[in-house]
C-alpha cells in the first residue's frame, strides 16, 4: 500500500504541473469523491465509475475532468484531458463524471483515480484527484464435472 501512496503522490505532483496556470479565481476549492470499490461480474463487458465532485469559488467555466489507473507497478494516463483509447469515455453531468471502460476484462482490474481542475485558477486546491475506485472484474467461473462411470 506504501507503493500506492508514494505513486499516488508522484501523480499529484505530475498533475499540478501539467495544469499549472495562473488566474484570479484564488478562492476556488474542489473536493472530489469517488466509491472505494467496484466489482463487475465475469458476463458485464461494459463499466461506469462514477466520481462526483463539488466547488466553490471557482469560475463558471467547466472543469477538466481527468483519469488515472494504477497498475501494480505503473500509473496510466487514461483521459487527461480526452481519453487516449476508443476503450474509454467520459461523461459529465453538472457535478458528475463517469468513465465508461468498453471491452471489460480482468486485465481492466486497478485502481482508477477521477481528477478535477479548475486550470484558469491559481489556487492550490483548484486541482484536486479522488482517492480512487478499486475495480475487481471476477473471471468466468468455469466447473468441470466428473463424469460416473
Amino acid at each position: 500500500m506504501a507503493s500506492f501512496t508514494k505513486l499516488k503522490n508522484v501523480l499529484m505532483l505530475a498533475f499540478d504541473w501539467i495544469l499549472y496556470g495562473a488566474g484570479a479565481a484564488d478562492t476556488c476549492q474542489v473536493t472530489v469523491t469517488q466509491p472505494r470499490f467496484q466489482e463487475a461480474d465475469y458476463s458485464m463487458h461494459t463499466v461506469f465509475l462514477t466520481c462526483a465532485f463539488t466547488a466553490s469559488g471557482c469560475s463558471l467555466s467547466p472543469p477538466q475532468v481527468l483519469w488515472f489507473r494504477f497498475l501494480t507497478n505503473k500509473h496510466e494516463d487514461l483521459c487527461i484531458p480526452r481519453c487516449t483509447d476508443d476503450k474509454y469515455k467520459v461523461h459529465l453531468s453538472e457535478n458528475n463524471i463517469s468513465l465508461q471502460i468498453n471491452d471489460l476484462t480482468v486485465d481492466d482490474n486497478a485502481v482508477y483515480i477521477c481528477g478535477i481542475a479548475f486550470s484558469d485558477s491559481s489556487s492550490p486546491r483548484s486541482k484536486q484527484t479522488g482517492d480512487g475506485t478499486v475495480l475487481m472484474k471476477t473471471g468466468q467461473l468455469i466447473i468441470f464435472l466428473n463424469e460416473a462411470s
